[in-house]
């Protein structure tokens, strides 16, 4: 089945919602996970049904910072908890002093920060992270003022992780930026998955024009999530339904 895109973010809200997630946290994994779905990188694929509900505490913990540098332990909360905060940080830091690296540690699905980043770099930084899951290494690089990142990853059968740390590079000069890139990349010897930008944003308009695919039993279960939510139907509830 194919799903709309805001079928797709209002569905994932009230199933966080109902997992007990905050107000502004579960509007921004629905974004989050909609999005990355829709760029081909199986943002829904990827989440817990039902979702988990909040992990991470009433704020995050700063285990270290200076000009540059930060680190921010998640406590095994998702990416959409704290992830929007160590993008924001890493551009603020970087459009201070040039260049800025940012550590969100023990967080859970961490390929969910990629929207964060768009979002960031499309304030005119050059932005990179990269981070380990239960399918291997993986990277995304964003140009300034980009949408969509250059992705690769690098797959192991021994990389199971439930959380894991995402680290972030942000800098307003591209050759050091490019420099960290390349460091990255020096292992000839090991094939990686690479999708470009274009490829990206290409599944991206696709699913905005045809739709997301769904399975059936996925978006049931999405849905039946949001239960804990739901008033029941009664003459009281009836009776304070519609505008006051």
């Amino acid at each position: 089945m194919r799903v709309s895109r805001n079928e797709m973010i209002a569905a994932l809200a009230r199933a966080y919602e109902g997992a007990g997630h905050n107000i502004g946290d579960y509007e921004d994994v629905a974004q989050l996970v909609t999005w990355s779905h829709m760029c081909g990188l199986g943002g829904f694929d990827r989440i817990a049904l039902p979702p988990v509900g909040p992990k991470g505490g009433a704020t995050p913990r700063l285990v270290f910072e200076n000009a540059e540098i930060a680190v921010i332990d998640a406590g095994g909360a998702d990416a959409c908890e704290y992830g929007s905060l160590a993008a924001h940080l890493a551009c603020s830091k970087a459009q201070k002093s040039g260049f800025a690296i940012v550590e969100l540690a023990n967080c859970r699905y961490p390929d969910l920060i990629l929207h964060s980043l768009s979002l960031v770099a499309q304030q005119g930084v050059f932005a990179t992270a990269y981070w380990t899951d239960h399918i291997g290494s993986h990277g995304a690089s964003f140009e300034s003022g980009a949408i969509f990142p250059h992705y690769w990853r690098i797959e192991k059968a021994d990389a199971g992780k439930e959380c894991s740390t995402v680290t972030i590079i942000c800098t307003s000069q591209p050759a050091l930026l490019a420099d960290g890139v390349t460091r990255q990349a020096e292992q000839p010897s090991v094939k990686r998955v690479e999708i470009s930008a274009v490829q990206l944003e290409a599944n991206y308009n696709l699913s905005l024009e045809k739709g997301i695919a769904v399975l059936p039993d996925q978006w049931d279960a999405l849905n039946a999530a949001a239960w804990p939510i739901l008033v029941a139907s009664d003459q009281q509830s009836r009776a304070g339904a519609g505008p006051g």
